[in-house]
């Protein structure tokens, strides 16, 4: 079956960004254009790039059977070389972006092994995907305002209300929290750029023209510019004005954005400019990663494995390995290691795989049988 290339209008034009990502000519405040107008937000840009960057640095791993049978195998292109433009975690980090900044992520099909399942899927701008009817409960998509056929979009939503198709945007729907950031971040670069206030006062207790008033301006200025003593004269008396922050209230209005945009994207508030709410610490990186996974990570994960899974054969499945995120010390590494080898969980030649070891020599590390007797003599000990 022969698939429509959007993406290339002569043979010899290669792929480009903005032929991938689309040209973001929608409504303002639901358009590209909005999306890059709330990133110049560093809250949203370091919600979204945490996000984004955590799930597209996890490893990809299939998966046949279910239960016991269930084995591992060679992952399929499809999650090695998933698209024409980029690596498999350049398509991740695309997918996260749709994902997080519009609650869409929409993948066009391109290609497709010799079973039939697709095997390269590229990521559409938003702006540039319509469909029908968001309730019909068989959707007809438009790319650019061509229909395409049945099963050649391939869509992820990330919040979705019942009876309806399309996910939810952040973006469009906290539009007043992303503007009052933004407004308070202007008004923060004009208070320092222009001066809201004069720096400082040179006071006397003469009469002085305004011609005198120039001259004892310049001199100051000239020597405070050359980090020199001032010798003004005249009984003139320097007088800093500083307004505190605090009483200009845009590094507040900043702070309280960032919570808010913390809390519409289940981040911790301190890992994008907050503050948190309480004494809460965390007695390690390794608890401070397992936080993040649980709470934060933990739901986009499922998401995506669950939606990935689609694109393969019912057999089979896709898992991210959360324990690439999880860096503990070596001592409690190597005692994770030993309890796992204990109870036949692992064996010898997989864990030598996760610190990067070849096999033992002729099959010695192959075998899972639990080592009881270790197992004893750790017990009595």
């Amino acid at each position: 079956m022969s698939w429509w290339w959007p993406f290339r209008r002569k043979e010899q034009r290669s792929v480009s960004f903005q032929d991938v990502w689309g040209s973001g000519s929608g409504p303002a405040h639901l358009s590209g254009g909005g999306q890059e107008r709330a990133l110049r937000l560093a809250p949203v840009y370091a919600a979204t790039r945490l996000l984004s960057d955590s799930v597209a640095s996890m490893p990809l791993k299939s998966y046949l059977g279910e239960g016991s049978t269930r084995q591992p195998i060679v992952s399929p292109r499809i999650f090695t070389r998933p698209a024409a433009v980029g690596t498999r975690y350049d398509w991740l980090h695309r997918c996260m972006t749709s994902l997080t900044l519009r609650g869409n992520a929409y993948g066009l099909v391109v290609s497709h092994d010799a079973n039939g399942w697709p095997d390269q899927v590229e990521w559409l701008h938003p702006d540039d995907v319509h469909v029908e009817d968001n309730l019909a409960p068989v959707p007809v998509w438009y790319y650019k305002g061509r229909r395409l056929d049945p099963g050649q979009l391939f869509h992820i939503p990330a919040y979705t209300l019942p009876g309806q198709i399309l996910g939810l945007s952040p973006i469009a729907y906290f539009a007043t929290t992303t503007d009052t950031g933004l407004l308070a971040q202007q008004f923060g670069r004009d208070w320092f750029a222009n001066g809201s206030t004069p720096a400082a006062v040179l006071e006397t207790d003469r009469e002085i023209s305004k011609e005198t008033a120039g001259i004892l301006k310049a001199r100051f200025k000239e020597a405070a510019e050359g980090r020199d003593i001032v010798a003004l004269g005249l009984g003139t008396k320097y007088k800093p004005i500083s307004v505190p922050a605090n009483e200009s209230q845009f590094l507040e209005t900043i702070k309280a954005s960032a919570n808010q945009i913390a809390a519409i994207y289940g981040v911790p508030p301190e890992k994008i400019g907050g503050e948190t709410g309480g004494s809460l610490t965390y007695a390690t990186v390794e608890q401070n990663s397992i936080d993040l996974l649980t709470w934060t990570l933990r739901p986009w994960l499922a998401r995506l494995e669950e939606a990935l899974s689609l694109l393969r054969p019912p057999a089979e499945d896709v898992r991210f390995n959360v324990d690439a995120m999880l860096r503990t010390d070596t001592l409690t590494r190597y005692q994770t290691y030993r309890i796992a080898r204990v109870i036949g969980l692992r064996s010898v030649d997989e864990l030598r795989l996760l610190e990067d070891l070849e096999p033992l020599p002729n099959g010695e590390g192959k075998s899972y049988a639990p080592l009881v007797k270790a197992a004893t003599d750790e017990t009595e000990s």
